[in-house]
């Protein structure tokens, strides 16, 4: 089923209350803020690895070029190569230094697939959106202090902080950054059990990809992700 997005955005956006898990009465906007806290160290666990960890590819096979002359690339450098890497791995595993991931400063409005999206993957449960659920143009700014990983040398740093489009990753730094990564606003179905936000994070100049996670209510009343889906990637 699809929703028309003329109804959603026509229809009057109201500010509604819900009970969160203690039995105080909290705004939308304070429910969609404790839903990103709660699930943001899954998400991070799910879509974070340290790209100094990844191995040297292996050389391409041998082949034959136009002239009938075979072509064979240089095995004792990728083996050199290789030993290189194990023992940078190690020192790398073994560094507590902090390891910073940026993250916007604010949650950007909903991607417009989300509406589409939320319905056909949890099309068993038909949901419905509600327009009170929808605050259109009401972006929140994102609390570091709030942000948590699991992995304790993870920490994080707004991109406001830094250099802007291409020239980030142009720019050297005196800290090693894993990602770079931008969230937009959590959309949730009517009784608030499901949800999605969509995203996406580079870790180089041609090294990114996009993001739409889809949410849901646990047994304990938590939050936790049911799929991650690629969106993007360049």
């Amino acid at each position: 089923m699809r929703i028309k997005l003329t109804s959603v955005f026509t229809l009057s956006i109201l500010t509604f209350f819900l009970w969160n898990c203690n039995g105080e009465k909290v705004s939308s906007k304070e429910f969609e803020q404790a839903v990103f806290y709660e699930i943001f160290p899954s998400i991070i666990d799910s879509i974070y690895f340290d790209k100094r960890l990844t191995p040297p590819p292996p050389p391409p096979p041998s082949y034959i070029d136009s002239n009938g002359t075979e072509i064979k690339f240089d095995s004792l450098q990728y083996k050199k190569a290789l030993e290189n890497w194990k023992i940078r791995k190690k020192e790398i595993q073994k560094d507590t230094s902090a390891v910073y991931i940026v993250v916007s400063d604010s949650l950007s409005d909903y991607d417009r697939e989300d509406f589409y999206e939320l319905i056909n993957h949890f099309k068993p449960h038909k949901i419905v959106l509600d327009s009170r659920n929808i605050e259109l143009d009401d972006r929140f700014k994102i609390d570091l202090s709030k942000l948590n990983a699991n992995k304790k040398n993870l920490k994080f740093k707004y991109s406001s902080e830094f250099p802007p489009g291409s020239e980030f990753w142009r720019t050297d730094f005196d800290h090693y950054i894993a990602l770079n990564i931008s969230f937009g606003r959590i959309l949730f179905d009517e009784k608030n059990e499901y949800g999605v936000l969509s995203g996406g994070y580079t870790r180089g100049r041609l090294n990114g990809s996009g993001f739409r996670i889809f949410i849901k209510r646990n047994d304990d009343g938590g939050w936790a992700i049911d799929e991650i889906v690629g969106t993007w990637v360049s």
